[in-house]
């Protein structure tokens, strides 16, 4: 098991991600362009294009995940809807879980590849925790998961929604780096 950090702040606003590992050394550099928000970009920690998602289909609504300029997987539709599920095809990842809170697994042919869940990094700082039974599913791993935290949507609530059920009240179960759910 290979574990990977990625602090929620820089999910949210950087235009630049660092990910490390438990000895907080880099993993990889991920950027997204300003101009063109859905391509992102990811570097190994010699500053070496490694992989990248990007727009493949505006029409449909399909997005493609590069690793070492071939393409490796495809999502077809950010769900808007039903929060709970994404495949990528080609390489038949299925991702179960609460997508919006980034609590999710990620699982090929009923073997678990990837879980992600919230976490708190050092300092006190919320964060992702990335575990990944093969660290040769890193790349395509860490790629999905920035992208299905930024682009995820929270279903529209209607103006008398009772917010106190709503995902919006949901407390996020911080977990520290010790208490993993994902082994």
């Amino acid at each position: 098991m290979m574990n990977l950090y990625i602090r929620k702040a820089d999910l949210a606003v950087g235009n630049i991600l660092v990910v490390i590992n438990q000895n907080k050394e880099t993993i990889f550099i991920a950027s997204r362009d300003k101009k063109n928000p859905f391509l992102i970009k990811l570097y190994n920690r010699l500053n070496t294009l490694i992989g990248e998602i990007k727009l493949k289909n505006n029409f449909l609504k399909i997005y493609s995940i590069e690793i070492n300029g071939e393409e490796k997987a495809t999502i077809n539709a950010i769900p808007m809807l039903d929060l709970k599920y994404v495949h990528l095809s080609k390489i038949n990842w299925n991702v179960t879980g609460n997508l919006v809170m980034s609590d999710y697994h990620v699982t090929k042919e009923g073997k678990e590849i990837l879980c992600v869940q919230p976490t708190i990094l050092a300092q006190g700082h919320p964060g992702l925790e990335l575990d990944f039974a093969n660290m040769d599913d890193g790349p395509v791993g860490t790629l999905l998961t920035i992208f299905l935290n930024k682009y995820i949507k929270l279903p529209t609530l209607t103006p008398n929604a009772d917010l106190d059920n709503s995902l919006l009240k949901n407390k996020i179960p911080y977990l520290n780096n010790f208490k993993s759910k994902c082994n």
